[in-house]
């Protein structure tokens, strides 16, 4: 197990080490910072003094060891714009994005579970191609655009639901269930598949030589097994929502670390931008590495691949 352990922490510790070195050069492909903190009527010379007191008339390779190194020492620099340090404005945001992308977490798997019990118990089979296309055409719909249909119907035309800003429990629920129901189709086909695959144990079987009703069997002994695939999927997903937050976030104003980076990348306030990717990598690798240590404990197989 210690040697399972040691081998995804490496990992995890150069995922992070990728992702700071691939944000940290691709941000400097969004242009000179220094043409947006000046004035219109700035010189050339203000714009070469202003660059020079940002570091940024160095060599890109000079910037990046100079970047590490205050990053080992935990410091990612001060905001261009807000002159605060910039760790300190992403963890400010960072709990209304986990709030988002928990509850969305939470009411995708409750629906998949619910809905992939009915279809299981239904002796519909056009109640089951029903559901599982709606789940489809649901997927399809790009996330802006579904936030935006949800903003039209329930705040605009129904006026039922405010469409904007963070604050009560009503100010969530567009949000969330426009992130929540994104991901269902997937885990009811994996709910399904898991349970079809459960069907046919031997264990199946002999419930129902014993005479046991269809809905017990199901409920009570194929379930918690079919359950078991679903962990890596729902952690990876649970991952994935923090990045589908950051276009839901600026769809519905909501003040989380997704809308703090769209906002900094166009003003070019590199320290903010890397800050905010740092975070948003090191929650999903935490994400992750939990979910391979979930998987680990729950199927010992695991630990030997």
């Amino acid at each position: 197990m210690l040697r399972f352990l040691a081998r995804r922490l490496t990992q995890s510790v150069l995922t992070v080490f990728g992702v700071l070195t691939a944000a940290f050069f691709l941000v400097r492909l969004a242009g000179d910072p220094s043409v947006l903190l000046l004035p219109v009527e700035a010189t050339d010379k203000d714009i070469a003094l202003l660059r020079s007191e940002l570091g940024l008339d160095q060599s890109l390779p000079v910037q990046y060891g100079k970047f590490l190194l205050n990053v080992l020492q935990g410091d990612l620099g001060l905001s261009l714009r807000q002159r605060v340090p910039a760790l300190d404005l992403v963890l400010e945001r960072l709990p209304a994005t986990l709030e988002l992308a928990l509850t969305a977490f939470v009411l995708g798997l409750v629906l998949a579970f619910v809905v992939g019990l009915v279809m299981r118990l239904t002796p519909s089979p056009r109640l089951r191609a029903a559901i599982m296309w709606l789940a489809f055409i649901r997927q399809a719909i790009p996330v802006f655009f579904f936030g935006l249909l949800m903003i039209l119907l329930f705040s605009v035309t129904l006026g039922w639901l405010p469409s904007l800003g963070r604050g009560t429990i009503y100010h969530l629920i567009l949000p969330a269930v426009t992130l929540a129901t994104y991901e269902l189709a997937l885990y009811l086909r994996l709910f399904n598949s898991a349970l079809g695959e459960q069907q046919g144990q031997d264990y199946v079987r002999t419930a129902y030589a014993k005479g046991q009703t269809r809905t017990r069997i199901i409920l009570r002994h194929m379930l918690p097994n079919a359950l078991l695939p679903l962990v890596t999927i729902a952690g990876i997903n649970l991952g994935m929502l923090l990045g589908s937050a950051v276009v839901t976030e600026t769809v519905f104003s909501w003040p989380g670390v997704g809308r703090l980076i769209v906002q900094s990348v166009s003003q070019r306030d590199y320290p903010v931008v890397i800050a905010g990717v740092l975070m948003m990598s090191l929650v999903f690798v935490l994400i992750n590495l939990t979910v391979d240590l979930l998987y680990a404990v729950l199927d010992p197989r695991v630990r030997l691949s």
